[in-house]
């Protein structure tokens, strides 16, 4: 997968790009999530609130080289 390629897929499932180029997206819950753009690799983060400021806490991370898209739609490929 190329980064322009995952980024297609980011958003398709809903996630918009932010003014640093990261993709966020806002679950029906409340939950902050966004995918944080690198050259060769991309990570899965959850904004957290510690001790009276946001945090970004990363769940998941991989290299472009290594994602794939499933039939189904979703992405595989990242590992904790």
């Amino acid at each position: 997968m190329t980064k322009q390629e995952f980024i297609d897929w980011a958003i398709s499932k809903g996630y918009t790009r932010d003014s640093y180029g990261h993709y966020q997206k806002t679950s029906d819950k409340g939950t902050i999530t966004r995918f944080k753009i690198q050259a060769n690799s991309v990570r899965y983060e959850r904004k957290a609130l510690i001790v009276d400021h946001n945090e970004w806490l990363r769940s998941t991370s991989g290299y472009y080289k290594n994602l794939s898209i499933t039939p189904e739609g979703k992405l595989s490929g990242m590992k904790r």
